[in-house]
């Protein structure tokens, strides 16, 4: 079920909003955006570790769908708040990894630890600035707490009380797993996108993968 939103110059669609059996091939000189996501919009749960480093939270994305080369994460969009634990921005990590194994991996972008951002303002999804060419159809992209709670930037899950795979953390030296969240709630969805830049060759969706992206990513 993940969304994947494009955003051209002047329009905004849905990827599901093509008729399947019709054949889509657009040029696109300079690409187009896509904003990838699985969350409602919504949000229901926030969470931080007790302690922040080493502590990440990531979701996993798939672009095979996107016939497409010389494709760009562009950025990152992630929902947190400074009202809780301490009534501001404390600032954390971003990263990129592999997940050709079905499981996060070996880091993609940067090469060493992550890039460390702030973000300002109110609550709400923040959107920092990656511009990472990737080679990879599957990746994930991930936060890390980097700062000990209460000094510390919160992550958020949405109101889908359904888990739908695509969300993991790293407990410290511990491996990958499924976000885990809250025992006493059922939201582990968690609210993290990505901004995708398609190539700058001829992007092809077959008729046959329309089918797929209705039926997975709507």
């Amino acid at each position: 079920m993940l969304s994947m939103t494009h955003r051209g110059v002047s329009t905004v669609k849905t990827m599901a909003a093509i008729a399947i059996g019709a054949a889509v091939a657009a040029t696109a000189a300079y690409g187009e955006l896509y904003e990838l996501k699985y969350d409602t919009g919504s949000r229901a749960l926030q969470l931080a570790w007790y302690t922040g480093a080493g502590r990440w939270v990531g979701n996993d994305f798939d672009v095979s769908t996107l016939k497409t080369e010389h494709n760009i994460v562009r950025e990152m969009k992630f929902y947190t708040s400074p009202y809780w634990p301490d009534n501001q921005f404390d600032g954390f990590r971003l990263a990129i990894f592999d997940f050709s194994a079905g499981k996060p991996g070996a880091r993609l972008w940067p090469e060493t630890e992550g890039r460390f951002v702030k973000a300002g303002g109110a609550e709400g999804f923040k959107t920092f600035w990656v511009n990472y060419y990737i080679d990879k159809n599957k990746f994930v992209a991930a936060v890390e707490q980097y700062y000990d709670y209460p000094n510390c930037d919160p992550y958020f899950c949405d109101t889908n009380p359904t888990f739908l795979n695509h969300a993991w953390q790293k407990d410290g030296p511990a491996s990958w797993e499924y976000l885990v969240g809250h025992s006493a709630h059922p939201y582990r969805n968690l609210m993290l996108r990505v901004i995708f830049r398609t190539g700058y060759s001829e992007i092809g969706v077959a008729p046959t993968s329309l089918g797929r992206v209705k039926a997975l990513y709507y």
